[in-house]
C-alpha cells in the first residue's frame, strides 16, 4: 500500500491509526526515493523527518514546484506532495477568495 495521497486507498475511512503509521513508513522507506512527504486528503500533510539532507528540499525542488505554480495548463504533470504545494495552494486560495490563510506545523 503506497500512495501520494492516503485518502485515495479505498479502505481509507477505516484505517486506524498503526495502519496510517505502516502506509506512511512504507512510503518513505521506498529507497533510494523515499517519499518524506504525503497528503492525506486535500489539506492535511504528513511530513517524516528522516535526519538527512533530502532531494526534496534543494533548489531544484523548489524550482519545480515554482514552475508548477506558474503553468496553468491542464497537461501538466502532477508533482508529489511537499510543504511547497501546500504553500501554493494556501496562495492560490486567498488570492482567490481575499481571505486569510493559515498553516500549521507541529
Amino acid at each position: 500500500m503506497s500512495t501520494d495521497d492516503l485518502a485515495r486507498l479505498p479502505d481509507a475511512s477505516t484505517m486506524d491509526a498503526e495502519e496510517v503509521v505502516n502506509a506512511l513508513v512504507k512510503r518513505f522507506e521506498r529507497r533510494p526515493h523515499g517519499h518524506a512527504y504525503t497528503n492525506i486528503g486535500t489539506r492535511i500533510l504528513v511530513a517524516l523527518n528522516p535526519f538527512e539532507a533530502q532531494e526534496s528540499s534543494s533548489d531544484d525542488a523548489a524550482l519545480r514546484y515554482v514552475d508548477d505554480y506558474r503553468d496553468t495548463s491542464s497537461e501538466r504533470p502532477e508533482l508529489s506532495p511537499h510543504v511547497f504545494k501546500t504553500a501554493e495552494q494556501a496562495y492560490l486560495h486567498m488570492r482567490q477568495t481575499g481571505l486569510n490563510q493559515s498553516l500549521i506545523f507541529t
